[in-house]
């Protein structure tokens, strides 16, 4: 995965429309910026000014530039009269598009233009595979088409409002707080608005606001009409008389995702350009100003520090202003020094002067990705001040290489000196197996300031200064340019003068016991887990992908057989032929190519034709295929391990989640699910260990809202799902159905995701009004549920945040917002916050003591693995007598921390497989 922040060689990766940027620059700018044989340069001069804005204060890990073609594109032979009110391009502005390409040609800067489809296209597609290959996209244009794109946490949109400089950075909640409805259905808001730049009408009478409140309330265009009988009359009419042309035009408006772009992930990642020829294609075009600020930084490095003044901090950019921006109070870090010595000797006797009782700053720098790739080296430095030494990787490859990671390994020896930094546990990654370790951490700052704002989960140390210093880093000087100790130092400054206010900022937020107790701790535990891995049977996954390919291949050929012809399964223009000419299904929702085959069509066709129940359950078994074949065996290590990535930085709730691979997404009750878990065992003469806790959420709930009657079912250990339907359904417990206990289940699982009746109707596959009836009964039979979710609704409006007993915080500013459906979303944020988060706070404390009981007692039993609500240990034979007493106690102690009032259960399972350990 590619990681943001400090350390990282490799940020986001940024997609501009270059045609946007230049139009926007051409008008911002007077016409008298010119060369002196009469040349216009403004609208080159504004967008490079913004390009190395960009480069400087955001540091992309990747680059790409998307143009127009002047020639007619698939729209316009959709719909002839499309843009047809564009003014022809003024003369001055024409030129300076392929003095733009040559700029960026000189820069080593990627630029695209693709015959038949527009810019936005282009950066639809090139952040849709972004997104799937996990690398944080921003797409910065003035097109609000591109809204269309947002996808947290991967796509995110920095939206030019008033030429350049005026920029506001998007995410799904800032979409949804603008327009009123969230980015997935910004096509529908577009479609109904109209386009009077693009001369896409609009229906009569209805403008953004409208617009953005149908959106908010209906899927896609079939259900909009679907439910006509539910809008006024005046509203109604005008959508039956505009069918047709609404239809026509919601067929535009949505991005292409797979156009045909010729470049690779791999050909947007930042490379180093020729900075001779980039001064003599700039100089030559007399942009020496434009030079003098893009010099620095065309190496490509990305060290370059953010500057204090910006004013594109996430915060400020989608909120308006506020604590993100540091205006006047922007100043400089004092610079530190890195001592770098010429040997393991010398490096030795520098080691010792670092101790001081303070902790000790440290600052990896990778060759590629950080923690997956070899170190170069590590940046320390002592927070109490002085110099600060540099070890490169090659100190430890020579003669005295050993006797330095003991003089390391002494310095951080259990007791002995603490350590800090930006990203600890990516060095853990890379120590631990050589036999060093830092087992007393005093702070992580991306944990600690993503404790304090979510939103900081990937920020670099960069942001964190402007955050909260308002200050700028120490830049290395002008030949650091891509030295790693120049870097590294800057980073230490950073942490060094973060270290105090971080943890006033904690103190004061009331959250210090939860970064002391459970996240400060997990960093080195998600590290230990990292490296150790899960086993892999190889053979077994093999035959699993091969199972899964064939299965495939059988359902494909099933489908073609139902349809009555040979096609191609996964060609969209193919099966919408045979559904929807030949075998003459219903349609549904159109898309700019035709009728929509997706899921949510399918499903509602699942009843009119037998193929359409095949070719459901192809797709499911193609893409167990696609995402756990081959992707898993090319994650096996060659200690034939999966070493997965955890982040504690991510999930806003609190939770954990994974990459590389994601295995927290394996299929959880189907026969799939079992037989890729065969495929994960311990090592030879060990067992695995999966204890899982027990209806954690729901006693969560019944724990918050202090129901009587959940507090009474749990205490004495009855069934909970049958007792709650019970209640619900009005009969004895010994009457509930099968049928009538899932629904129960359904709800309580429901409510801790904050769902309403329109989302239980989706899940039960029935009509919203019972839906609606079913919760009603729930809420009746327990009243302080109800009470419980409205008081933290009431409770978090106020405050501006909902916070769990251990001190969990997630802001919800939504709550105060104007827009209904805006408020109605954050509701439910805040009902999901407070369950997800408690039982966040309470895995996560329980595998901190886990963790340490095991090493505390000297048992060779490791945690291997976490999903979800279930932890994983690899257990030598020998050790089972102890191990599982051990896991069991921990996992159910933690309930003390709060104090619950219900206790924790835990389900345990021993096995050969992960499959065997959960049967």
């Amino acid at each position: 995965m590619v990681e943001d922040g400090g350390g990282s060689e490799r940020g986001p990766l940024y997609l501009l429309d270059g045609s946007s940027l230049l139009f926007r620059a051409f008008h911002a700018l007077p016409e008298d910026l010119a060369t002196s044989t009469g040349v216009v340069t403004n609208a080159l001069h504004g967008f490079l000014q913004m390009l190395a804005s960009l480069l400087r204060d955001r540091r992309p890990g990747g680059l790409a530039v998307a143009f127009d073609r002047s020639t007619p594109t698939f729209r316009h032979e959709r719909l002839p009269s499309y843009k047809g009110n564009r003014v022809a391009m003024p003369e001055a502005l024409a030129p300076q598009f392929d003095l733009a390409r040559a700029v960026l040609d000189a820069l080593a800067i990627p630029h695209v233009d693709l015959e038949g489809y527009e810019a936005d296209d282009v950066l639809a597609t090139l952040a849709t595979r972004a997104a799937a290959a996990q690398w944080p996209t921003v797409v910065v244009s003035g097109d609000r088409d591109v809204f269309q794109l947002v996808q947290d946490p991967w796509i995110q949109v920095l939206y030019t409002r008033r030429g350049l400089s005026d920029t506001v950075l998007y995410d799904e909640a800032g979409i949804e707080e603008r327009t009123g409805a969230p980015p997935s259905r910004y096509c529908l808001l577009a479609s109904l608005r109209g386009d009077p730049s693009d001369n896409l009408p609009g229906v009569p009478g209805v403008g953004e606001k409208t617009a953005g409140k149908l959106a908010a309330a209906y899927v896609d265009l079939a259900d909009l009409y679907a439910h006509l009988e539910d809008l006024s009359p005046r509203l109604r009419t005008q959508l039956e008389a505009h069918r047709e042309q609404l239809e026509e035009v919601a067929d535009l408006v949505p991005l292409v995702r797979d156009a045909p772009v010729p470049l690779a992930l791999d050909d947007l990642v930042r490379r180093p350009a020729d900075p001779d020829e980039a001064r003599r294609v700039l100089e030559g075009l007399e942009l020496r100003s434009a030079w003098r600020s893009l010099a620095p930084l065309v190496s490509g490095d990305g060290s370059a520090a953010p500057s204090a003044g910006s004013s594109d901090s996430p915060d400020r950019d989608r909120r308006g202003g506020g604590e993100g921006s540091s205006g006047s109070r922007a100043g400089t870090l004092r610079a530190l020094r890195l001592v770098v010595p010429g040997a393991a000797s010398e490096a030795r006797d520098l080691l010792a002067g670092l101790g001081q009782g303070a902790p000790i700053l440290v600052a990896p720098r990778f060759r590629g990705e950080p923690g997956r790739s070899p170190l170069v080296g590590v940046g320390l430095a002592g927070s109490a001040g002085g110099e600060g030494l540099w070890l490169a990787a090659e100190l430890f490859d020579g003669p005295d290489g050993e006797g330095l990671r003991a003089e390391l390994g002494a310095l951080f020896r259990p007791g002995g000196e603490a350590a800090a930094g930006h990203g600890v546990k990516e060095l853990l990654r890379q120590w631990l197996p050589v036999g060093l370790d830092l087992p007393v951490l005093s702070m992580d700052t991306a944990v600690a300031a993503f404790l304090l704002d979510p939103d900081l989960g990937r920020a670099g140390v960069g942001e964190l200064a402007r955050r909260f210093l308002g200050a700028r880093p120490p830049e290395p000087g002008p030949d650091a340019a891509g030295d790693p100790v120049g870097s590294a130092a800057s980073e230490l400054a950073v942490v060094a003068a973060l270290l105090p206010r971080l943890t006033a900022a904690l103190e004061e937020a009331g959250m210090t016991r939860l970064h002391e107790e459970v996240e400060r701790p997990l960093v080195r535990v998600l590290a230990r887990m990292e490296v150790v891995g899960i086993g892999v049977d190889r053979a077994a996954l093999e035959a699993v992908s091969a199972t899964f390919a064939e299965a495939a291949a059988n359902l494909a050929e099933e489908v073609q057989r139902l349809a009555g012809e040979r096609f191609n399964v996964n060609s969209t223009p193919q099966l919408r032929q045979v559904l929807f000419e030949k075998l003459h299904l219903t349609p549904g929702k159109r898309t700019k190519t035709g009728y929509s085959t997706d899921a949510q069509t399918l499903e509602r066709l699942r009843h009119e034709h037998p193929v359409v129940e095949t070719l459901l359950r192809y797709r499911e078994v193609e893409k167990l295929r696609s995402t756990y074949g081959a992707p898993l065996l090319a994650e096996v290590a060659e200690d034939g391990r999966i070493h997965a990535t955890f982040h504690q930085t991510v999930a806003r709730t609190g939770r954990l989640s994974s990459d590389r691979p994601n295995l927290h997404n394996i299929p959880v009750r189907t026969e799939e699910g079992a037989v890729l878990r065969r495929a994960f065992v311990p090592r030879p003469g060990s067992w695995l260990l999966v204890a899982d806790y027990d209806q954690i959420e729901l006693r969560v709930i019944a724990h918050l809202s202090g129901d009587p009657g959940l507090l009474a079912a749990f205490a004495e250990g009855r069934d909970v799902h049958r007792a709650v339907a019970a209640r619900v359904f009005g009969v004895p417990e010994e009457e509930v159905t099968s049928a009538q206990r899932a629904r129960a289940k359904m709800v309580s699982y429901g409510l801790a995701y904050g769902m309403e009746a329109y989302g239980l109707a989706q899940r039960l596959g029935i009509d919203p009004g019972e839906a609606r009836a079913i919760l009603d009964s729930y809420f009746a039979a327990f009243p302080a549920v109800k009470a419980f979710m409205d008081r933290t609704v009431a409770e978090a409006r106020e405050r501006g945040y909902t916070v769990t007993p251990l001190g969990r915080r997630r802001p919800l500013p939504d709550l105060l917002a104007a827009n209904r459906a805006v408020r109605q979303a954050a509701e439910r944020q805040a009902m999901n916050a407070g369950v997800q988060g408690l039982a966040a706070d309470l895995f996560k404390l329980a595998l901190v003591r886990i963790d340490g009981q095991l090493e505390r007692a000297g048992l060779a039993a490791r945690l291997v693995l976490q999903v979800h609500d279930e932890v994983l240990l690899e257990v030598p034979e020998v050790e089972r007598p102890a191990v599982e007493p051990l896991v069991v106690d921990t996992m159910r102690g933690v309930a003390e921390a709060v104090p619950l009032r219900v206790p924790l259960e835990v389900s345990v399972g021993w096995g050969r497989s992960w499959a065997e350990a959960k049967h």
